[in-house]
């Protein structure tokens, strides 16, 4: 038993002055694998398109083009729920007919390809309208996955995060 436990503690010391001696990492490795797309990326440019429409939809609870834009392994996350396609479609339908008078406005995207057929989005909302008549407005951040399948991108993950309002004094 002392045995192992010595080769225990020699084996460890010697990782550590192992890894201890590794050499250090260039800034170039440190930098994320995917590249960003000049703006002019058409690629791009179908991207964003596709993520303000998918936004737009959401409002007007159009499920055909929550179909055609949310993959079948689609799983989105919000700070208080986490939704499978057909969990996020329906919460569309149910919400729509409640909402009036609504803009949805997207800004502040970058793109950045992992591969020629997945890329991570990120933007800013901001939707604004009526919810059975009360004034409200959303912004949020997000993060979406698309994966390009059949040749045609769709979006397997989301995530939003609420930007709190501020208040104004």
């Amino acid at each position: 038993m002392k045995q192992l436990l010595e080769v225990m503690v020699l084996t460890i010391a010697a990782l550590s002055i192992t890894l201890g001696q590794t050499p250090e990492k260039k800034a170039s490795q440190s930098k994320p694998t995917g590249e960003k797309v000049s703006s002019n990326s058409s690629a791009e440019q179908e991207l964003i398109s596709l993520d303000k429409e998918w936004g737009e939809a959401g409002l007007r609870g159009d499920t055909a083009v929550l179909e055609r834009i949310l993959a079948d392994d689609f799983m989105g996350a919000t700070p208080t729920a986490v939704a499978t396609k057909a969990q996020s479609i329906a919460e569309s339908k149910t919400n729509a007919p409640n909402i009036t008078n609504a803009t949805y406005t997207a800004d502040e995207y970058t793109v950045r390809f992992l591969d020629k057929n997945t890329a991570v989005m990120t933007h800013r909302a901001v939707e604004k309208g009526l919810d059975k008549g009360k004034e409200y407005t959303d912004q949020h951040r997000s993060i979406h996955v698309w994966v390009k399948r059949n040749g045609r991108w769709q979006v397997v993950a989301s995530q939003a995060t609420p930007i709190p309002q501020q208040s104004t004094p």
